[in-house]
């Protein structure tokens, strides 16, 4: 089978490796002239992503064994084990995984239409970034992996009207950190509708940002004027919030990544649910699945980090104080410390038998 993988992020050249893998002729054509810039995440992974079996030695910069998380006025800490990595080293990591199974990467290649011929075939145009030549191809699927304003998604007819987005930005920084510990920030004078991180490199470099859906520039400016932070250099990008009403196939076009939107609604990552998609969608082509049942599992959990943001949306400073006092409690912080937040059902099942009084968030549920 032939397949045409648009977008060489990790969840693309990982659905292309996949599909490689399975003895597909498979070819990724990336827009860029690089694989893995821009940047334009900040590399935390959970330790879920340990159940892919890929070495992580080659674009590892840290293990974070601590989070910190402030509300206003309060703090509260939780052993954890999560993955700082080189974006630019694990893309091309990723992609060179494909190429190893076969897999053609073509870079400066973008995108252009869809087109139907008097066949009725459907077909693709792809231009060369260089040459300026547009090429036709006619495979058997299109992978659309070009993150979360796809083109491909809308010359399908696939991207959603009612899709929103978050705007970060981050920048590099020099300071004095705790190297094991990376810290969030929750509140309205911070970032009123998501939140701001230091994730630390070193001892002494660090990656700052936060998202807002609106005005994440002056929260930016205010969050490093505040702590006084060297900038070394900056990066901007655009998050999806996952959006149920997505669909992720229409006719020989699949959906994987930002393009589906499959990017958990609290936290804004979206490699592992990513690459649990790409995993999931590749079995069900070649085992011939029922993709739309099968991916079910994986969409309930994205609708629950849905749910979880809709209610913190609505959360005051003094909504905040009262959760971060509550994850203070020794019980709670060893669920949160023991559970991947990739699964917020077990989590938030044992949370509220240990702690009835987060029921008190549940009302934000009726806005």
């Amino acid at each position: 089978m032939k397949i045409t993988v648009i977008g060489a992020g990790p969840i693309g050249c990982y659905a292309g490796y996949l599909f490689a893998k399975s003895g597909h002729d498979v070819s990724i054509y990336e827009e860029h002239s690089d694989i893995g810039l821009p940047i334009q995440c900040t590399g935390l992974l959970t330790k879920d992503f340990d159940q892919f079996n890929i070495p992580k030695e080659k674009f590892l910069i840290n293990t974070l064994e601590e989070v910190e998380i402030n509300s206003p006025n309060h703090q509260a800490k939780i052993k954890i084990k999560e993955y700082l990595i080189c974006r630019q080293k694990f893309d091309r990591y990723i992609a060179d995984l494909a190429k190893n199974e076969g897999a053609n990467l073509f870079l400066n290649h973008s995108f252009i239409k869809r087109s139907n011929n008097n066949d009725n075939k459907s077909r693709i145009v792809i231009k060369n970034n260089k040459t300026k030549k547009e090429i036709e191809l006619s495979p058997d699927l299109v992978i659309a992996a070009d993150g979360p304003l796809s083109k491909t998604s809308k010359a399908y007819g696939l991207y959603h009207t009612e899709r929103k987005n978050y705007y970060g930005i981050q920048a590099t920084v020099e300071g004095k950190f705790n190297a094991k510990c990376y810290k969030t920030f929750f509140g309205k004078k911070v970032c009123p509708d998501f939140f701001a991180w230091i994730v630390p490199e070193s001892e002494n470099i660090a990656r700052v940002g936060l998202a807002s859906r609106k005005s994440q520039k002056s929260y930016f400016d205010h969050f490093i004027k505040r702590n006084n932070f060297k900038i070394l250099d900056i990066q901007a990008g655009t998050i999806p919030i996952y959006n149920p009403k997505q669909k992720l196939q229409k006719n020989n076009c699949y959906l994987v990544g930002d393009s589906s939107s499959f990017v958990k609604a609290t936290t804004g990552g979206g490699i592992v649910p990513g690459m649990q998609q790409a995993k999931t969608l590749v079995n069900c082509i070649n085992k011939k699945y029922d993709y739309k049942n099968e991916i079910k599992p994986l969409k309930k959990k994205m609708r629950l980090h849905l749910l979880v943001r809709k209610i913190i949306d609505n959360f005051s400073d003094k909504d905040w104080d009262r959760l971060v006092k509550i994850i203070k409690n020794k019980e709670i912080q060893q669920i949160l410390g023991k559970n991947s937040r990739e699964n917020l059902l077990p989590i938030l099942i044992k949370c509220l038998i240990k702690e009835p009084r987060l029921i008190y968030f549940s009302k934000y549920l009726l806005k």
